[in-house]
């Protein structure tokens, strides 16, 4: 066996075990939450402006297909196990607030009458839950990916676009709440920090700031939304601060020195 076709069994590997994973936490949530008698849902006021958007879905369900191809777009074994462990975190991790904080999506979804754009709505109304909302998954994944895709040489670009059009998607498609992405976002950042690239490497010690920074940023935001919906719109000074980590998490991960490195 070639090192090309070990590095291919591995990749193969790592992908099997992380869609077994998943299938089996996601269904088993599912099938616990929905015999609950009541599950709440949880939106802020402004959502209710968010359009519902059918054309959306194409790069919603995209994301199945990057669920496969982040596997095979890692370039060497070290990059795939950290992949591997980040992608079985987020999915544990998620599955247990499924279960003790269960939220369910709350906006009725318009019918879509194109007998396109229809079939992949029809799919996620057969076989998706209207629970496992919080945190999102596709968002957490989408930055898991992006630590990945960011380091191709071709279709870099395409693929940022592409997942900033799936992260999106996840209102506009009617399937998630914003709190649910804001907490997908948490929990992809806290996955970069808890299984960090090359944990001991010092060259790579400003990209561990940059997410510590990002994390609190997305934190900060999360509660000036909260602190706006229950006390008012004094919470919305929180913003101030998240802006300053935000603007200083981007300055680390720009530093000149970490041109080459990874999430």
């Amino acid at each position: 066996m070639t090192e090309k076709q070990l590095k291919i069994r591995q990749q193969a590997f790592a992908l099997t075990l992380c869609t077994v994973i998943f299938m089996v936490i996601y269904n088993l949530c599912t099938w616990y939450v929905s015999s609950l008698d009541r599950v709440p849902s949880f939106t802020f006021d402004f959502e209710k402006s968010i359009p519902f958007l059918p054309l959306s879905i194409i790069p919603y369900m995209a994301g199945g297909l990057f669920f496969c191809l982040v596997f095979f777009s890692c370039k060497d074994k070290y990059q795939l196990k950290i992949l591997t462990w980040r992608m079985l975190f987020v999915t544990i991790v998620a599955g247990i607030f499924f279960i003790t904080v269960p939220l369910k999506f709350s906006f009725a979804k318009p019918e879509v009458s194109h007998s396109i754009l229809g079939l992949p709505f029809s799919f996620l109304k057969t076989f998706d839950s209207p629970f496992n909302q919080s945190p999102s998954l596709h968002i957490a994944f989408a930055f898991i990916f992006w630590s990945v895709f960011k380091h191709l040489l071709k279709w870099r670009t395409f693929l940022m676009i592409w997942l900033i059009l799936l992260g999106i998607s996840t209102l506009t498609t009617y399937q998630h709440h914003l709190i649910d992405v804001l907490n997908g976002a948490i929990l992809a950042h806290l996955s970069f920090i808890i299984i960090p690239y090359r944990k001991n490497a010092h060259e790579y010690r400003n990209l561990r700031k940059a997410n510590s920074y990002f994390l609190a940023g997305l934190i900060s935001v999360l509660a000036a939304l909260l602190l706006s919906k229950y006390v008012g719109a004094t919470g919305f000074f929180l913003f101030l601060p998240a802006s300053v980590m935000f603007i200083s998490g981007y300055r680390y991960q720009k530093n000149k020195g970490l041109e080459n490195s990874i999430a």
